[in-house]
């Protein structure tokens, strides 16, 4: 795929492109993701724990897995000192480090996946055995961190997978996937005291990424188009 068809800068590689193209960054807002999950767990539940996962247990560090699972969808740098944004545990096997900028799991996409208000953690029994099971036929080693053992490459095949248009399971899949989305695109993670959303560029490594500077209640006073955007007026200041 050509760079200039990406859509925008945070997506970064072809698996990532695909997931926009169904609208998840325009659902990756905490209401639109608590839908998205409600809506896959009638799926989730007919999900029988895969064989071949079942035969080898699920994986023995689930976040170290669901980290290595965000950090293939919207990939990120490795981080020193292995904590995230707000200060969480990484999985020193988690972050293939494919990207120079920071990524999903910088920006605690499992932390949101966490929320108990978005019910997620409904999903990821299924998720994580399915996406085991799909790491062994990827030749991942049977260590007990099927997924955490393969490179990017191979981590990118079993996402393509898992989140392919014949797999029945996909809506589990995307509704794993929008976590990342949100945690990224949408700064879900990053909110005032009052907990409010309260991210910034300054606040928030997804937008820095973008380029998108955050919330300003009051505008951007140095900000300007440099021209009048509109000189008429209507005859009694409303709109028709």
């Amino acid at each position: 795929m050509e760079e200039a068809r990406l859509p925008a800068r945070a997506v970064r590689n072809e698996l990532a492109a695909e997931l926009s193209r169904r609208e998840l960054l325009g659902r990756a807002t905490t209401v639109g993701l608590g839908a998205l999950v409600m809506g896959a767990l009638p799926a989730a539940a007919r999900m029988a724990a895969p064989a071949a996962a079942a035969a080898s247990g699920l994986p023995t560090d689930p976040d170290g897995t669901l980290q290595a699972f965000y950090d293939t969808l919207i990939p990120g740098v490795k981080v020193l000192g292995l904590k995230t944004e707000l200060g969480h545990a990484i999985h020193p096997k988690a972050i293939a480090g494919v990207d120079p900028e920071p990524g999903a799991v910088y920006t605690d996409a499992l932390e949101l996946g966490k929320n108990p208000k978005l019910g997620f953690e409904l999903l990821a029994p299924a998720l994580l055995g399915e996406l085991e099971t799909r790491a062994l036929a990827q030749g991942a080693i049977a260590d007990g961190a099927l997924f955490l053992s393969l490179d990017y490459e191979h981590r990118q095949a079993v996402c393509v997978g898992g989140l392919a248009f014949s797999n029945q399971t996909r809506i589990v899949w995307e509704a794993a996937a929008a976590v990342a989305f949100a945690a990224f695109c949408a700064a879900a993670t990053i909110v005032n005291a009052d907990g409010r959303p309260g991210a910034t560029r300054n606040r928030a490594a997804g937008y820095r990424v973008m380029g998108h500077p955050g919330i300003a209640p009051h505008g951007y006073r140095d900000f300007s188009y440099g021209r009048r955007l509109n000189r008429g007026l209507t005859q009694n200041g409303s709109l028709p």
